[in-house]
Formats: structure tokens, sequence, C-alpha cells
């Protein structure tokens, strides 16, 4: 006799997904499957609450080929998925070794981006109109706790959003991994699993199998409900301040277009100086993101040195950041852009010129005849 899936962990996805607003009638979803449990329960959510919330379903499979043979079970085991459910199926394959290798990331980061510059791409190309990721709680309370690891401010805190850019979607962001499994166990659904989910050598998995269970075992039982709370807590609070930020960022900026059109962001030094410094950070990382396009490998150093040089230094001095950012403080302003050849490059060029520029001056202020 086949097994009845428990419709509690349906009822928990579902208010999960009106609640973030997910999801609206007609839309397409795309999900990404690995073939784990997580994103084959998944599947079988969004199947169960297909007809009840009006929308369809199709499947995406990125092949990171990392594993080798083990990633082609994967992606076997996903096909089949697939064809048994009567559910179309994106494949991709790549090569994230050489990818992680030209980029100059790690592995786990070049296998993130270029799983999600698959999906970016075959989404629109297919008319789906949002892409549901397998996150649950657990996934979320490790993120939070490897924040605090890493000395994040609030935005790092928060966790794992339910909803990014208005289309990324975790319908199961607030159900645990204890009843993800037991809602497959129960449906009689098969998965697969990743070797690489216990290997040590990554951060998340040493918080995962070793320090949760310690926190859980020696300070407190209920450890991960006590992280999403403090989550939940700052989430609301990074809003507020978010919201400030705008509203302080609009009033200090003096100008965005640089020349060829190119994004900057100046703004006036008395007007970021009189900000809390807690807003004048947050000012500062919305100018950057404006010109960047990101905050990565910017910390928090880089920040304080900004509001050094604005409060400290003498105009005309600069400060170099990562990506080819150059930060300028001139005429009681601070012009944040992005240089278009490497800094150290930028720089022996410019000293070049000055060498030149002593070496003419000298020359014409030699004696006349």
């Amino acid at each position: 006799m086949k097994k009845t899936p428990s419709i509690s962990l349906e009822r928990d996805a579902r208010r999960t997904i009106l609640d973030h607003a997910m999801v609206a009638p007609g839309d397409r979803i795309l999900a990404a499957v690995s073939g784990g449990p997580d994103s084959i329960a998944l599947v079988r959510v969004l199947m169960a609450l297909r007809e009840d919330l009006g929308i369809s379903l199709g499947l995406a499979h990125y092949n990171h080929g990392l594993r080798g043979d083990e990633s082609l079970r994967d992606e076997t085991f996903v096909r089949k998925f697939a064809r048994d459910q009567h559910l179309d199926l994106e494949v991709e394959s790549g090569d994230i070794k050489a990818f992680a290798k030209r980029s100059r990331l790690s592995l786990e980061e070049a296998g993130r981006n270029a799983r999600y510059e698959f999906f970016n791409r075959i989404a629109p190309a297919k008319g789906y109109t949002r892409i549901a990721l397998g996150h649950n709680r657990d996934d979320h309370v490790e993120q939070v706790l490897m924040g605090l690891i890493r000395g994040s401010g609030a935005r790092g805190l928060r966790g794992i959003a339910p909803v990014r850019e208005g289309r990324f979607i975790r319908p199961l962001i607030r159900v645990s991994k204890k009843e993800i499994l037991a809602y497959l166990n129960k449906a009689g659904q098969d998965y697969v699993t990743d070797a690489s989910n216990e290997d040590p050598a990554f951060l998340r998995n040493r918080v995962r199998h070793r320090l949760i269970p310690l926190l859980e075992q020696e300070f407190n039982p209920d450890i991960k409900t006590g992280l999403d709370r403090l989550s939940q807590i700052l989430s609301l609070e990074d809003d507020f301040m978010s919201d400030q930020a705008d509203q302080a960022y609009d009033a200090v900026r003096r100008d965005e277009t640089g020349r060829a059109g190119k994004p900057r962001a100046t703004l006036s030094v008395p007007g970021l100086l009189d900000l809390h410094p807690a807003l004048a950070g947050r000012v500062l990382r919305k100018g950057i993101t404006r010109v960047k396009g990101n905050l990565r490998r910017i910390t928090h150093i880089h920040i304080q040195d900004i509001l050094a040089l604005a409060e400290k230094s003498p105009s005309n001095t600069s400060l170099d950041l990562p990506g080819q950012i150059r930060v300028y403080k001139k005429k009681g302003l601070i012009c944040i852009k992005k240089e278009g050849q490497p800094l150290r490059e930028l720089g022996r060029i410019r000293k070049s010129k000055q060498l030149k520029d002593r070496r003419k001056s000298r020359g014409n202020s030699g004696p006349k005849t």
C-alpha cells in the first residue's frame, strides 16, 4: 500500500508562501532540484499546492561535475524523477574547477555563481516568473551562526531571506530538516545524498555536525529556535535602518554620474560626518554598492577607513578598495568611483606622470637665454 504524505509540512509551506507573498496566481515556478531531500521535498510540496495557489511548475538541475560518478548519478535520478512526475526539466553541466581557477573563487562560491547564472538565464528564456530553492530552517540557522563566527553585522545575521530579488523564493525556509526527512519517508519518496555535505573542510559542515550539536547539548537544547528568533528581530531592525540610510544617502549625495555615464557616488563630507557613525557606514555601503554593484570583499575596516579619510585626511587624498574601487577626498566631497585599470597599474602610471611633470618643471625653471 502506497504511503500518503503528511499535510502538516505542506500546510506550513503554504503559510510561508502566503506570509511572504512568494507567488501569485498564474506564476510559473522553476524549482531548482539537486536530487537531495530538500529539493525533492520542495517539488512535492509545490505539486501538492499548485492547484490551490494557481501556479505551474518546472524543474532545473545543474551538474557541477565535481563528484564524478556521483554527479552523474544525481543527474540521472533527477531526470527519472521529472519523467515520473511529468514535469519539464532543464539540465546543464559545467566545469566548476576550471571556472573557480579562472575566477579565483572557492569551489563553493564558483558552484553557487554558476548555478545562479544558469537559473537566471533559463527562467526568463522558458517563461518562468519565480525560481524556487529548497533551503530549510536548519540552513537558515547555520547561516546565522556562520555570520556570528565571522563577526557579521545585522545584514549578515539576517540569515537566508525567504524572498530575494523579488523572484527567488524559499517555501521551506521555516521547515526543519527533520520534518523534511519525515515527510519524504512517509511519502515513500527516494532521494540522493551528497557525500560532500559530510566533509569537515567546509565551514558549514563543521557548524552543522559539530558546533550546533555541542551548543544543543551543553548550552541550549533549543538553540535553533533562539537563533531563528534573533535573525527575525535583526531583520526588522535592519529594514528600519535601511530606510533611514536611504533617506540619509539622498540628503548627502551630490552626483551619481561620472564620465561616459559610469556610475559614481559623490557625497558631502560635512553631511556624512553629521550622521551617526552607524548611519554613515550604511550610507557609504550604499554608495559603494551603487558603483561596484555589490559589497563583496568590502569589510567593516574599509568603511572605517573611508570615514577616517573624510574626517582627518587633507583634500586630494585617496583610498583604494577591492574591485578597482578608489575613494577620493576633494573639496569637501567624498567621491567613490571604479577605475578602468587595475589600481596598481594606475598607480604606476600616475607616478610616471608625476615624475615627468617634475622633470618638465625643472627644465622650464632654468635660466632664459
